[in-house]
């Protein structure tokens, strides 16, 4: 059962550690808990009122050591593919979601330096419609500017379909 006390150590071990704490599965249900028995005290002292608030004012900063933590490890997880620890069950929907969106962000900005520059050519005269190589069907009609694979612009340079655009 939760204290006072033991909700201030959770958050001085949080802060204390770079790491994520270990917490008990159940201490979002026991805070929760513990929260609304202080809040249903039928005659509160002024004592329990301070209690109260400094209790959410310590979840509070709990929680946003945690999300600064996930975010971390979000980050490390998507350039190490290393797994999380300690996370509570409700903070593993959002650090997937962080970590597979860094991934998605890294991959994609990475293809984007390994591919080649793309070449546009002015179509010189129109030929009929054509499949290329990649299984894609090309149409080329005189003075259009077209984006088309090398193999496809080799061949049609040399035989004088297109020039390079400038």
């Amino acid at each position: 059962m939760l204290t006072f006390e033991s909700i201030r150590d959770v958050e001085r071990n949080e802060r204390n550690a770079k790491r994520m704490q270990k917490l008990p599965p159940t201490f979002l249900s026991e805070l929760k808990e513990y929260i609304e028995r202080k809040e249903q005290l039928k005659e509160k002292s002024s004592a329990d009122i301070m209690e109260i608030e400094n209790v959410k004012s310590t979840v509070q900063r709990i929680v946003e050591l945690r999300e600064r933590k996930l975010i971390d490890q979000a980050l490390i997880t998507a350039r190490t593919n290393m797994p999380p620890e300690n996370l509570l069950k409700e903070e593993e929907a959002v650090f997937w979601q962080m970590a597979e969106g860094l991934k998605a962000f890294r991959r994609d900005f990475f293809e984007q330096l390994r591919k080649p520059k793309e070449v546009l050519f002015r179509v010189k005269r129109s030929m009929p419609e054509f499949v290329g190589p990649d299984m894609k069907t090309y149409l080329l009609k005189e003075n259009d500017v077209v984006s088309i694979p090398k193999e496809i612009a080799e061949l049609l340079l040399k035989e004088g379909v297109v020039e390079e655009a400038k």
